[in-house]
């Protein structure tokens, strides 16, 4: 006798929601900001979110993608604590203010690319990703003369593409791992508390120009930093270009160098 398992009408839609539930979950958890989502079994590439290091060290890392009106008060900020930080450019906002462009530049600031027009680029095809970022580094090259060499993708959105696409265009993929929220509008009391709480040695940070409290912030971060004993460096001056590798947390690690007897 064949023995059969019913499933009545209410099972199969219990059963149904309880699918999507676990669906909805894991790729929640999967696609948390910053990362995305591979299926098809390829290994998944990482932009460097941090550095390892010994050395108590960090790099302040400011998106300039709307406004430019705060730019002389972080640059005063910035001078008179003797910090050089990396200062990553939406074109359209270099366009829209290539004075406050130069100015960055003249100070001595590391400047990086955004893309050009700040889309999702985990979205966008190969020659879409290679476009935003090539015609960024134009923009930003006909105003300073140089071009950039570091890039971060609009919304920490990347993928493998993105990620592929920049390191064939010459760039070091950058993320963060100490985040100021300063995006979601906190008090500079509260920024400073989140970047407290983030860092530590070889922290990339995550500013943007243009937010309401990062210039009352900003002083008091470096401040209390350096009276941790943190000293600071542009993204670029940081970051390994060679004989490295990336953990699954994004972390940047110098390869040790192996011996053997032979």
């Amino acid at each position: 006798m064949n023995n059969y398992f019913v499933v009545g009408k209410r099972g199969l839609i219990g059963i149904a929601v309880m699918l999507c539930v676990c669906v909805a979950l894991s790729v929640a958890v999967a696609n948390r900001i910053g990362q995305a989502i591979f299926v098809d079994g390829g290994k998944r590439l990482l932009p460097i979110y941090s550095v390892e290091t010994e050395e108590k060290v960090v790099a302040l890392g400011f998106n300039c993608a709307w406004d430019a009106a705060d730019v002389p008060e972080i640059l005063r900020i910035l001078e008179e604590n003797d910090v050089k930080a990396t200062f990553f450019l939406v074109g359209q906002w270099a366009e829209k203010y290539p004075d406050s462009v130069k100015a960055l530049y003249d100070a001595g600031h590391e400047l990086g690319n955004h893309s050009f027009s700040h889309p999702d680029m985990a979205a966008k095809s190969r020659d879409e990703v290679a476009k935003q970022i090539r015609r960024c580094d134009d923009t930003i090259e006909r105003i300073t003369g140089v071009r950039p060499k570091l890039f971060r993708a609009p919304s920490g959105s990347y993928n493998n593409t993105v990620v592929e696409v920049a390191e064939s265009l010459g760039h070091s993929v950058i993320q963060w791992d100490c985040d100021s929220r300063d995006w979601k509008g906190p008090s500079a009391k509260e920024m400073t508390r989140n970047v407290l709480k983030g860092v530590q040695p070889g922290s990339i940070t995550l500013f943007h120009v243009g937010k309401a409290n990062t210039v009352e912030a900003l002083p008091e971060i470096i401040r209390q930093l350096k009276a941790e004993g943190y000293s600071f460096r542009p993204v670029g001056e940081m970051i390994y270009y060679e004989d490295y590798e990336i953990d699954v947390q994004g972390r940047q690690h110098k390869k040790q160098s192996s011996s053997s007897d032979g």
